[in-house]
C-alpha cells in the first residue's frame, strides 16, 4: 500500500513533484478554488499527507489546499539539514511554485505543527502567512521540560530515541514496519469511533510501508535529532530575545493525550506575543494524538471557523 496516496483517494487533487533549492523536489497535493488563502497541511509523525485524507473532502470546494509531503519523510526528498526552518522554508518553495503570491493559512499536526511554529515566529514577509493552527503539541522546550515527570517519559519514549545516534540501526532491526504499526497501537485514542476513522484506507499499512524505507528511518530519526539539539536552541534565543508567534493562532490538542501532560492552555500565551488572537480548544471524548483522522469533521469544523475569521486579512 505504500504507492497509494492522496491521489489514489481523490482524483480531483494534482500532484506536485516541485525542485527546490536544495536541489531535491518537495511531492504535494493540491486543489485550487481560485480565491482565498491556501489552507496549508502539514502531515507529523510517522505518516504522510495521507493523514489529511478525511478532512480534504469537508475543505476542498471552498477552500485552496496544498498538502505537501514532509521532506525526509520518504516521498520529499531528504533536505539538506533537519531543522525546522530549512524544512519549513523547502514546502513554502514548494508552494510557492504552484500559488504564486495567495496568502497562507498554516495547518500542522505533530511535526507539522513544529515546523509552522518555527516558520511562523520568523514570520518572513514573503511567505505571507497571516494565521495558524497547531494540531497537539505544545512548543518543542516545553516537551523537553516535561520529561522530568516520569509519566511523561515513558509515552513520549520516542522522543530521546529517535534523537538518539542509536535510533536508526536500531530501528532498522526493529524493521520500520514492525515499529510504525507498534507505535500507531501505542498512540490511538480510547474513542472506538475515533479508532476506527483512523484504520479506514488501510492507513496503518500506508505509513507503515513508507517507514519501512531506509531513507524514511533515516530522514525521520535527523528530523527528532534536529529537535533535540538546533530547534531547541533557536527557541530559547527566541524567548530570551522576545521573538513569539504574533499572528492569529489555534492551539487544538486532544484532552485526554497531551491535555493529560500538559496545561496547554497555560503553556502556549507564554509564547505567542497578545498581540493577536489566541485560542486553545481541548477535543474531548477519548479522541487521541491523530485528531485529523479521529474526528475530521470536528478539525474542519474548527479549521473553518478560522479561516472565517482571518482568512480574508490584509
Amino acid at each position: 500500500m505504500a504507492d497509494t496516496s492522496l491521489l489514489t483517494l481523490d482524483s480531483s487533487l494534482k500532484q506536485h513533484d516541485s525542485k527546490v533549492s536544495s536541489g531535491g523536489i518537495v511531492r504535494a497535493y493540491s486543489h485550487d478554488t481560485g480565491s482565498g488563502p491556501v489552507l496549508c497541511l502539514v502531515h507529523g509523525y510517522p505518516q504522510s499527507a495521507y493523514m489529511w485524507r478525511h478532512v480534504v473532502p469537508l475543505l476542498k470546494e471552498k477552500h485552496t489546499l496544498y498538502i505537501p509531503e514532509l521532506p525526509g519523510y520518504g516521498l520529499s526528498s531528504l533536505p539538506p539539514k533537519s531543522d525546522k526552518r530549512t524544512v519549513g522554508n523547502l514546502i513554502i518553495e514548494g508552494l510557492r511554485s504552484v500559488f504564486v503570491d495567495r496568502k497562507v493559512i498554516w495547518i500542522g499536526h505533530d511535526r507539522g505543527g513544529r515546523i509552522g511554529h518555527r516558520i511562523v515566529v520568523d514570520n518572513k514577509v514573503e511567505h505571507n502567512i497571516i494565521a495558524a493552527m497547531f494540531l497537539d503539541i505544545v512548543p518543542t522546550t516545553e516537551q523537553w521540560k516535561a520529561f522530568a515527570n516520569p509519566a511523561a517519559s515513558v509515552a513520549y519514549f520516542h522522543w530521546p530515541l529517535l534523537a538518539s545516534p542509536a535510533a536508526v540501526q536500531t530501528i532498522k532491526q526493529i524493521g520500520g514496519y514492525k515499529w510504525t504499526k507498534a507505535n500507531f497501537v501505542r498512540s490511538q485514542g480510547s474513542n472506538s469511533k475515533g479508532v476506527s476513522k483512523f484504520q479506514e484506507n488501510d492507513a496503518v499499512e500506508h505509513y507503515s510501508r513508507i517507514f519501512d524505507k531506509d531513507e524514511t528511518i533515516e530522514g525521520s530519526c535527523a528530523d527528532y535529532a534536529a529537535g533535540a539539539f538546533e530547534d531547541v536552541e533557536e527557541q530559547k534565543k527566541d524567548q530570551k530575545e522576545g521573538r513569539k508567534v504574533e499572528l492569529p493562532l489555534m492551539a487544538v490538542y486532544s484532552a485526554s493525550n497531551l491535555g493529560r501532560m500538559h496545561d496547554v492552555d497555560a503553556v502556549w500565551p507564554e509564547w505567542v506575543s497578545g498581540k493577536s488572537e489566541l485560542r486553545c480548544v481541548g477535543i474531548p471524548d477519548g479522541y487521541g494524538h491523530y485528531l485529523p483522522e479521529e474526528c475530521p469533521e470536528k478539525v474542519a469544523e474548527l479549521i473553518e471557523e478560522w479561516v472565517g475569521k482571518y482568512g480574508t486579512s490584509q
